[in-house]
């Protein structure tokens, strides 16, 4: 038996064939493209299954894709991407008996009980209690979703807490939601907490620095890539582009774990967060999770920790496909 399951995210198209059957499976075949190469979720479909043998394809029995946009009735519209599918249609156009579309989010919740050690990075240490846990994604975009339980019993909440009102804490954090407000109707968290939102801050810093001369974030020509680069450098608008993205990462990160009191622990994930994570490391992020008031005790106790792992999604999806309720290995 085989199954078809992908990560399907604003930047990356993972696909993965599974092959096996009740509590043994294993990978067959991989690939991974920019999602950029495709104009729709069932082109990359085509494109993956293309790469397949006629042995492979035939007996494909279900099909799990996790998307990254919000899932109602089967349905999907993407967040950063111009597309939008369904189930139905999918299963109808590659003659599959099932498919199955799952918040991206969703199914990274689904991996994060199963990775190891060397997986994750410790940010803070503290004491995992009996509630909720939380991963939060810096990407394409920002996700968010909660879990509690274990092995048959785990229970993921899907949200899209991401495009929650920016809500700034310090003087150059209103500074900078008025920069935002010259241009946007409505400033979320992911306008700044994401490969793009980088960007934005930095133009921001640049802006600052030029006495406040709106700079047009996409007009730069800086990437996320080049801010890192500069900021190895010690080029101080890139450190305060990225000094600004762990204040508001970990301030988010702290309202999060209130509103889903996460005493089990937060997990940060997504490319952006990995790739900065020398600077999520130090103070700013942690200060700032930490700073609420009559609450700082209890935030001063939740464990944080980074997922490593650029394909963590990858394998929630197959843990869902596969059965999650951990009697399953794959290989």
């Amino acid at each position: 038996m085989h199954r078809l399951v992908a990560d399907i995210g604003g930047t990356r198209a993972r696909f993965r064939l599974l092959e096996g059957g009740g509590s043994h499976w294993w990978i067959r075949h991989e690939a991974s493209w920019p999602s950029q190469n495709f104009q729709s979720l069932a082109e990359a479909i085509h494109c993956y299954l293309a790469q397949l043998s006629r042995t492979e394809r035939a007996p494909i029995d279900s099909a799990w894709l996790a998307v990254a946009g919000p899932v109602r009735d089967g349905a999907v519209r993407f967040t950063n991407l111009p597309w939008k599918s369904d189930a139905e249609s999918l299963r109808s156009r590659f003659g599959l008996p099932r498919v199955h579309l799952v918040n991206d989010l969703e199914a990274l919740a689904h991996a994060v009980p199963q990775l190891q050690q060397e997986q994750l990075l410790p940010v803070q240490h503290g004491n995992a209690g009996t509630g909720c846990r939380l991963v939060i994604a810096s990407g394409t975009g920002l996700g968010v979703a909660g879990w509690h339980g274990s092995g048959a019993d785990i229970h993921v909440l899907p949200s899209e807490g991401g495009h929650a009102d920016l809500a700034p804490v310090t003087v150059r954090q209103a500074a900078l939601l008025r920069y935002l407000h010259r241009e946007l109707a409505h400033v979320s968290y992911e306008r700044v907490l994401s490969g793009p939102g980088l960007v934005t801050l930095h133009a921001f810093a640049v802006s600052q620095a030029m006495g406040g001369t709106t700079i047009r974030p996409e007009k730069s020509d800086v990437s996320p890539a080049h801010i890192l680069e500069l900021a190895e450098h010690q080029d101080p608008e890139a450190l305060t582009a990225i000094e600004l993205y762990s204040e508001l990462l970990g301030s988010f990160a702290g309202n999060a774990a209130l509103h889903w009191a996460a005493t089990g622990g937060v997990y940060l994930a997504g490319g952006v967060a990995i790739h900065l994570h020398p600077y999520i490391l130090c103070g700013p992020f942690i200060r700032a999770f930490a700073d609420k008031g009559r609450m700082r005790p209890l935030l001063e106790g939740i464990p944080i920790s980074l997922i490593t792992d650029h394909q963590a999604g990858l394998d929630g999806i197959t843990r869902l496909a596969t059965g999650h309720d951990g009697r399953s290995s794959v290989y």
